[in-house]
């Protein structure tokens, strides 16, 4: 475990730093800053450039053309962050020149309001609280705080990422995934540096707080609207809300950083206004949000409360009595069957600031999500003010409080499939890889850019994908006799390499009935097509059984920047349009691939329909994570389409299928999450007890967390570097959830207990990832076995793997086991210029 030193970047220095310094204070911007700087209440040290000889944070306002030798100058006095306001070319190159780390550029700069310190353009400074905010806009920005401040929303931080050039998103995030002042965070996301870092610390970082984004622009990008949906897959993924405009945004919020999470999906609503009740649950129904249905314990309870028959649907309605309200959600707030409460209040009068009071007053007791739309301006508009500087969750409108629900229901199915780790190889009936290897090998050979139709199914059927039995013919002859074969009714396709993916009219004849039939289509089919292109007068047919089902498309594209993507929806319509398909990024298991098929536009007609029974949804996750599994397997895959597959209730079956490749040698994007890496599973044994060695994965917490409770107390400072007794839970969990693109920790687990007896981890650098950072640790009762050797082993062959060249650690000067144990493992020592207690480890790997 690292702690950080005089020389080197400190995170916890530079976002909560004690002394700042200030360079271009007689530039315009500099002054802007400088004065809001001295505005604040900050307690610590602020001195221009000149002034100081040693500040934790540098602040660059000067001319593009003098920050080079302004970072030099902070460099040397001793500062190791610097965020940089204006805008400069080629800043990474002056930062690495410098030896600094930096934040821009055009940062709109850093306000702290625990601190008071207004370290940005912004004359406004919002409250301490703690919501941060990550973004790029200063006037998207702008707007959140002055949202904030009339509506008592605190920050714990306001962070201006900038251009991006150096500290990004992703070590800023990997910050406040660990501050213990900040409960939710916001994003503002214009363009991202590496994003597979993002999403490697997003989803660190959502495992332990909500996150919440917005990304403007996407739909400007792709008027489709497929990057949104894929954009939207990565950051689900990722444990992310992804959210569509400012106002949803805010909501998100209001709600996520006041409200408990969601116990259930269902609502109530009690309200003082039947009309105002009525349309809240309309709106509701409208979105896909069902009311709760009150079970004859709570009715009983509800009927002894108001003296009247209540409905067995979750809407009441409070009459005149201004603290029913308050009383009506406390009572349902131990109901089982509803999983939120939405609170709506009418004006009506004098009494309204006893509702009020008594809403704030029972908020302590309620155990799920309480939601309260005040309504109106005049009077409203101060409610909610009342409202909101209580802590309590309050809207302008009955819309905008059930979104409110929506994001959390949306933000705990995220954070449940970003817990999802899917194995690189997730089959149980392991697929004929070889098969498919050598028909896209024999697709090179020809030249071909595409497997089409026969070829494609072929491909598909080594991966056990259910494929209509085809048969591909030249004449019609050969055409009739398949057909026989196969049984009528039969469907007739023209294949031919130069046929377009948006097939030609009259290229496939459907329920053809019998052999004649046959013999006739065909040959008119090619005198139709020879006419539209001569090329196709020598196409060859694909004779194949009438299928019948619910037609579905599965679509694999390539994302420039998210690698291969998903695609899932109905099928048999324009293959152009994509607009309609909901999207998933691999790898993806059972659990995530049920998830894509619900949120698609195709689900509803999977379902049972006036008496047609319902698709057999298992068999269309099979599919799905079929077609994941060979687009893992086979990187030379550029495209993939699937349409028409055929659902029914007895299983699938594709019936149409194309396969795009990459120019031969062409490397594929790399996947955006990284599954898990059961390829490192190995064995251990020595003396007589047999040891699993393989990565981390997030259900380790609880098994890791025991482990540590079996160290000493001088196992646990050699280890944490204090003397600690317990680890919290949230850093339990940031130590078993990682990612591993970035990181890897190899655990030793009995194979006679299940106990995990010891760790090894290699953490790469948030920049290029030629740095790592080890830390190893084996309980006391497995040393001596030479367990230690071989975990760090493991994940040093890792970090090899990963483009690793140089692995440092710090160790305390008086842990002599650990220095003897490195050396012997090839690392040099250092002593730390300035701290004589700490040793620098350091290996070069080959």
């Amino acid at each position: 475990m690292n702690i950080p030193s005089k020389r080197r970047f400190d995170p916890a220095l530079f976002f909560h730093p004690a002394s700042v310094g200030l360079s271009g204070a007689e530039t315009p911007l500099g002054q802007t800053v400088l004065t809001h700087l001295r505005a604040g209440n900050f307690a610590g040290t602020i001195a221009l450039e000149d002034e100081a000889e040693h500040v934790d944070l540098a602040l660059v306002a000067d001319a593009p053309e003098d920050v080079g030798a302004a970072l030099r100058r902070h460099a040397a006095r001793g500062a190791r962050g610097a965020l940089v306001l204006c805008d400069t070319p080629d800043l990474a190159r002056l930062a690495k020149e410098a030896g600094i780390r930096v934040l821009g550029p055009h940062s709109y700069g850093m306000v702290l309001p625990g601190l008071g310190l207004n370290a940005s353009i912004f004359t406004l400074t919002p409250p301490r609280g703690r919501l941060a905010l990550i973004g790029q806009s200063p006037a998207l920005a702008r707007t959140i705080i002055d949202w904030a401040v009339p509506n008592s929303v605190g920050f714990s931080h306001i962070v201006g990422i900038g251009g991006n050039s150096d500290i990004g998103f992703g070590l800023v995030l990997d910050h406040l995934s660990r501050d213990p002042g900040t409960t939710a965070i916001l994003l503002e996301i214009d363009r991202l540096r590496d994003p597979k870092l993002f999403h490697s610390a997003a989803r660190a970082a959502a495992r332990l707080r909500p996150v919440v984004a917005i990304a403007p622009g996407v739909r400007l990008r792709d008027r489709q609207g497929n990057l949104r949906n894929t954009l939207e897959a990565a950051f689900s993924r990722a444990g992310v809300l992804l959210t569509n405009s400012i106002g949803e945004l805010l909501a998100a919020a209001e709600t996520l950083t006041r409200v408990k999470p969601a116990r259930g999906e269902s609502l109530a609503i009690i309200g003082n206004s039947f009309a105002a009740s009525r349309l809240a649950a309309d709106f509701a129904l409208d979105n896909g949000i069902s009311l709760a249905s009150f079970s004859p314990e709570t009715q009983q309870v509800l009927a002894m409360s108001t003296g009247a028959p209540p409905p067995q649907t979750g809407l009441l309605h409070t009459g005149d009595v201004p603290t029913r309200l308050a009383d009506l959600a406390a009572l349902l707030s131990s109901a089982p069957e509803v999983g939120g409460i939405l609170v709506v209040h009418t004006p009506s009068g004098g009494d309204d600031s006893v509702a009020i009071e008594a809403l704030i007053a029972c908020a302590k007791t309620v155990t799920v999500p309480l939601l309260i739309a005040a309504l109106g301006e005049a009077n409203g508009l101060a409610h909610r003010h009342k409202l909101a500087a209580a802590g309590l969750a309050s809207f302008d409108s009955p819309e905008a409080a059930i979104s409110g629900f929506r994001h959390l229901l949306r933000n705990r199915e995220n954070r449940a499939a970003a817990r999802e780790l899917p194995s690189s190889a997730v089959l149980r009936m392991p697929p004929n890889q070889a098969a498919a290897k050598t028909l896209v090998e024999q697709a090179y050979e020809a030249g071909q850019e595409a497997l089409v139709q026969d070829e494609a199914l072929a491909v598909l059927a080594a991966y056990h994908i259910p494929v209509l039995p085809s048969r591909l013919v030249t004449t019609p002859a050969e055409a009739t006799t398949a057909a026989r074969e196969l049984g009528f009714p039969v469907v007739l396709k023209a294949v031919h390499p130069s046929m377009p993916v948006n097939r030609l009219a009259g290229s496939i004849a459907l329920d053809v009935p019998d052999a004649s039939a046959v013999h006739r289509t065909v040959t008119e089919m090619r005198t139709r097509l020879a006419a539209q292109d001569p090329t196709l007068a020598t196409t060859a047919f694909l004779v194949q059984t009438q299928a019948n089902g619910r037609p579905l498309r599965i679509r694999v594209s390539d994302h420039p920047i998210l690698g291969p993507v998903i695609g899932f929806g109905v099928g048999a319509g324009d293959p152009e349009d994509v607009s309609g398909l909901a999207a998933e990024l691999p790898p993806l298991n059972l659990v995530l691939a049920r998830a894509l098929i619900t949120r698609s536009a195709a689900a509803a007609s999977l379902a049972a329909h006036r008496g047609s029974p319902a698709a057999d949804l298992e068999a269309v996750a099979a599919t799905i994570v079929r077609v994941s599994q060979l687009i893992i397997d086979r990187p030379e895959i550029l495209a993939l389409e699937l349409d028409p597959v055929f659902a029914h209730a007895r299983g699938v079956v594709a019936a149409s299928a194309r396969i795009t490749l990459r120019p031969r040698g062409a490397q594929r994007p790399p996947l955006l999450i990284s599954p898990y890496p059961s390829e490192l599973i190995s064995h251990y044994t020595a003396k007589g007890q047999n040891f699993l060695l393989r990565p981390i994965r997030p259900e380790d917490a609880d098994a890791h967390a025991a482990m540590l409770g079996r160290f000493t107390v001088e196992d646990l400072r050699y280890r944490f570097f204090s003397a600690i007794r317990s680890m919290p839970p949230e850093q339990i969990n940031r130590l078993t959830d990682i990612d591993y693109a970035r990181e890897m920790a190899i655990i030793a687990v009995r194979e006679s207990t299940g106990e995990t007896a010891g760790t090894a981890r290699l953490v790469r650098s948030d920049t290029d990832g030629t740095q790592a950072e080890f830390a190893v640790a084996v309980e006391p009762a497995a040393k001596g076995l030479g367990l230690g050797t071989a975990l760090m082993r493991a994940v040093l062959d890792w970090g090899r793997a990963q483009g690793v060249a140089d692995v440092s650690g710090q160790i305390l000067a008086d842990n002599a086991p650990m220095l003897a144990f490195v050396q012997r493992l090839g690392f040099t020592l250092a002593h730390i210029p300035g701290e004589t207690d700490l040793m620098e480890a350091r290996l070069t790997l080959s």
